[in-house]
C-alpha cells in the first residue's frame, strides 16, 4: 500500500527556538510556554522519575488507559477531581468513563498524538504520585508505525499536577516532524479542555486552551496556573466577590447552593434544582434578590427544552380531554337508544346489541379460558439468559485500532 508522508509544517518542533517566554491569559488559566530553558524553567520543573511507579500494562499496549488515583484531590476548572485515566497516547483523560471520544474534550494533554508504547522494550510510561505533587512520563516512546514519519524518532515528555490546580507539561525529547496519520483530527497535540454532561448523554465541550504547535520543542515547558472559577466558590459573598472582580458572570443557587456561571461540570445539577430559572447575584440576608436568568447562561437549549416540554404536556392533557368527552358522549347515546328503542339512535343500538350477541361474545366460560392458558404455559419451553461470565479487573483498559 503506497503511503504518502507529509511534512508537518506547522509542527512539533518546527526548528530551534530560542529562549522565549510566551504569556497568554485566558479565563480559566493563565497560560505561559518557555523556550530553551528560558528562566531556568526546564531546570526548575523537570522531574527525576528515577523512583516513579514504570505502567508495564501501558508501557506494552498499543492503546491502552490505566485509572490513576493522585493522593490529593487535584482541581480541574475549579472541579476537584480524585481519579483520571493515563493514556498511552500522550493525554490524560478526565472524563467519568472511557468513550470513543476521550480525545475531544476533558483532558490534559502534554503531546497528544497517536504513540504506541508497545514498540519498543526501552518505552515506558510511568507515574510518580506525592503528596505534594503527581508527574506522569512517556519515555522514548515513538509514534504507530503505520503513521510514522521516515524520519523516525521517539518522544519524551511529563505533565506534573499540582494541589492548587496548576499544570506543568515538560518536554525533554520532541521530533521535528510529524505526519498528518498521527494526529487526531488534525488538532493541535498539546492542551486542555473540559465540558459537562447533560442527561448522561450530551457532553458539552465549554473550553479548550491549545498550545500552538510549533511553540513544542525539545527543552520546552508549558505552565497552565488555574485561576478561580465560579464553581469552586463556597458561599454566595464568594460567588458575588468573583463577579465583582473577574469575567465570570458567577450567580448564587439556594436550591443547589452552589455557585456557577452556567459552563462547568455541576451543569446538570443546576438545571435539576430550576437554577437557570432563580438565582441571585446579591447576598443581603435581610433581602436576596431573586430573578428568572435564562438568558444570562450560555445557550445549550434549555429555555427551547422548557417550551418544548411545555407544548408537548398541553398537548397531551388536550387529547386526553377530547378522548373523555368522547367516551361519555358515547356512553349518553348508548344509555338513551336503550331506553328508547323507537328513535333512530335505538334502533341503531339494537342492531349494535344483536350483532355483538351473534359474532362477539365470548364461546367459553371464565374457567375454560383459564384452563387454555395454563395447558399453553405448559407447553411453553422455559427462556435461558445467558451472560457473559468474563470480568476484566484490571485498570488496564485495551481497544484494537
Amino acid at each position: 500500500m503506497l503511503l504518502v508522508w507529509l511534512l508537518w509544517v506547522v509542527g512539533v518542533g518546527a526548528g530551534p527556538a530560542p529562549s522565549t517566554t510566551l504569556q497568554d491569559d485566558h479565563q480559566y488559566y493563565t497560560m505561559s510556554v518557555f523556550q530553551n530553558n528560558a528562566g531556568n524553567s526546564f531546570d526548575q520543573n523537570f522531574v527525576d522519575m528515577e523512583n516513579a511507579d514504570v505502567k508495564h500494562g501501558l508501557s506494552d499496549t498499543m492503546v491502552g488507559a490505566e485509572l490513576i488515583k493522585p493522593l490529593f484531590p487535584f482541581p480541574f476548572y475549579g472541579h476537584l477531581v480524585s481519579q483520571f485515566y493515563v493514556t498511552t497516547h500522550g493525554f490524560l483523560s478526565l472524563s467519568g468513563r472511557l468513550h470513543d471520544y476521550i480525545y475531544k474534550t476533558q483532558y490534559i494533554a502534554p503531546l497528544r498524538i497517536k504513540l504506541d508504547p508497545s514498540r519498543s522494550n526501552s518505552s515506558t510510561i510511568s507515574v510518580l504520585s506525592l503528596p505534594h505533587r503527581l508527574t506522569v512520563e512517556w519515555s522514548n516512546v515513538s509514534v504507530m508505525e503505520p503513521a510514522e514519519h521516515p524520519a523516525g524518532g521517539s518522544f519524551t515528555f511529563q505533565v506534573t499536577l499540582r494541589p492548587n490546580g496548576d499544570i506543568v507539561m515538560v518536554y525533554v525529547e520532541v521530533q521535528p516532524v510529524l505526519t498528518t496519520s498521527a494526529l487526531y483530527d488534525r488538532e493541535p497535540v498539546a492542551g486542555i479542555s473540559d465540558a459537562f454532561l447533560l442527561h448522561g448523554s450530551e457532553l458539552h465541550l465549554y473550553n479548550k486552551i491549545n498550545i500552538e504547535n510549533v511553540d513544542i520543542n525539545t527543552r520546552t515547558v508549558a505552565i497552565f496556573r488555574a485561576q478561580p472559577t465560579c464553581v469552586a466558590q463556597k458561599s454566595c459573598g464568594s460567588c458575588v466577590a468573583l463577579r465583582e472582580n473577574s469575567t465570570f458572570n458567577c450567580m448564587w443557587c439556594r436550591a443547589s447552593e452552589h455557585c456557577s456561571d452556567g459552563s462547568d461540570r455541576l451543569r446538570q445539577v443546576w438545571d435539576d434544582h430550576s437554577c437557570h430559572l432563580e438565582n441571585t447575584t446579591t447576598c443581603d440576608n435581610n433581602h436576596m434578590e431573586w430573578r428568572h436568568s435564562t438568558d444570562s447562561l450560555p445557550s445549550t437549549g434549555v429555555a427551547a427544552a422548557v417550551s418544548s416540554t411545555s407544548t408537548v404536556v398541553s398537548a397531551v392533557v388536550s387529547s386526553l380531554l377530547v378522548i373523555v368527552l368522547l367516551v361519555l358522549l358515547a356512553a349518553f347515546l348508548f344509555l338513551y337508544g336503550k331506553y328508547n328503542e323507537n328513535t333512530v339512535i335505538g334502533r341503531q343500538v339494537k342492531v349494535l346489541v344483536s350483532s355483538y350477541d351473534q359474532f362477539g361474545s365470548p364461546k367459553g366460560t371464565s374457567m375454560e379460558l383459564g384452563k387454555k392458558e395454563q395447558q399453553a404455559k405448559a407447553l411453553s419451553k422455559p427462556v435461558s439468559e445467558f451472560v457473559n461470565p468474563m470480568v476484566n479487573n484490571n485498570n488496564v483498559i485495551t481497544a484494537e485500532m
